[in-house]
């Protein structure tokens, strides 16, 4: 079950939360500029079907852990894409089935790697090679075709989700 994080703000203090959910996350928010189009069309497993061009979740808050999981091949990589055995499950049409990795380097950092995808890995709004390594900070701008993510560590996610909270009562 999805944690909803949220919540957690609300109920938790800042100290407690990082040390519950300590780690790093792709977070996205919901965009302001998104007019009254229609909620996207759910298949199974969650497919959503959309234009290439078009974030089918840009009034959602979405927050995926940067986490292995178990089972998985390769511990120091992490897996991005719409296949549903990818570490983090984006299940869009235009999302590769392995559209990228997250790679733990030995000294605990992370970097981006595009993975040959179709639409395009990003980082800070710049468009990887395939086989380019760029290093993670926290708020780094991180896209799989139209999805834009913030990279974001625990203490980074609570202080954007409290502000959210506290914005909106």
């Amino acid at each position: 079950m999805p944690v909803d994080f949220v919540q957690l703000v609300r109920t938790r203090t800042r100290a407690d939360f990082i040390s519950e959910h300590a780690g790093h996350f792709l977070l996205k928010r919901p965009r302001k500029d998104v007019g009254s189009d229609p909620e996207p069309t759910q298949f199974g497993f969650a497919t959503v079907v959309t234009k290439i061009t078009v974030d089918p979740f840009a009034r959602y808050w979405q927050v995926f852990p940067i986490v292995k999981r178990p089972g998985n091949p390769f511990p120091e990589r992490l897996t991005i894409g719409r296949a549903t055995n990818c570490d983090i499950v984006l299940r869009v049409p235009f999302i590769s089935k392995v559209h990228a990795h997250i790679v733990r380097a030995g000294d605990g950092s992370l970097s981006l790697q595009d993975n040959e995808s179709s639409l395009a890995t990003f980082h800070n709004h710049r468009k990887l090679a395939t086989g380019v390594v760029r290093k993670l900070a926290v708020s780094d701008s991180v896209g799989f075709g139209s999805l834009v993510f913030e990279f974001v560590d625990a203490a980074r996610l609570y202080d954007v989700l409290k502000a959210e909270a506290q914005a909106n009562g």
